[in-house]
């Protein structure tokens, strides 16, 4: 994991109010980024092969629904972050229906282990562990393999 989401991450569950300093102080760069600026906004969030993904028009996408998200306030960013530390209140192997869960390896937002871990736990999951991809680049690479396993499934 990138080391902006392992500070991030540990910051909130040792006060929740930290996600929402954290989100506050970084807002502005996000929130007014450029399709030139976003691979670098994500700093340590992605990896040459993410990195290299973020160009052209995907990079544009990518920064103006970046944009539009963090538009009003980051409050969604912050419900994010308590998502991620706090427990869903369900068992995530009585999911009964199919669960696609697609992890690159070169994923630095979520850990390659998580995706492995889900893949595991999750009831009816259906794993597509891309070990060369990342967490942007499989929107480049495998998005037809993406409609393409949802539609048969």
């Amino acid at each position: 994991m990138g080391p902006e989401n392992v500070e991030e991450f540990k910051a909130t569950l040792e006060d929740p109010e930290n996600s929402v300093r954290s989100a506050e102080r970084d807002w502005p760069k996000w929130r007014d980024v450029t399709g030139e600026e976003i691979a670098d906004v994500f700093g340590g969030l992605i990896d040459d092969v993410d990195r290299g993904s973020l160009t052209g028009e995907f990079a544009e996408y990518v920064a103006a629904g970046t944009r539009e998200g963090l538009r009003e306030n980051y409050w969604g960013w912050v419900d994010d972050d308590w998502a991620v530390t706090k427990p869903w209140g369900f068992d995530l192997e009585t999911i009964s229906v199919p669960v696609h869960i697609w992890q690159g390896g070169h994923d630095k937002m979520v850990p390659w282990v998580h995706g492995q871990w889900l893949a595991a736990h999750v009831g009816h999951a259906v794993p597509h562990l891309l070990p060369d991809e990342g967490h942007l680049s499989l929107a480049v690479a495998g998005l037809p393999g993406i409609f393409e396993a949802l539609i048969r499934s």
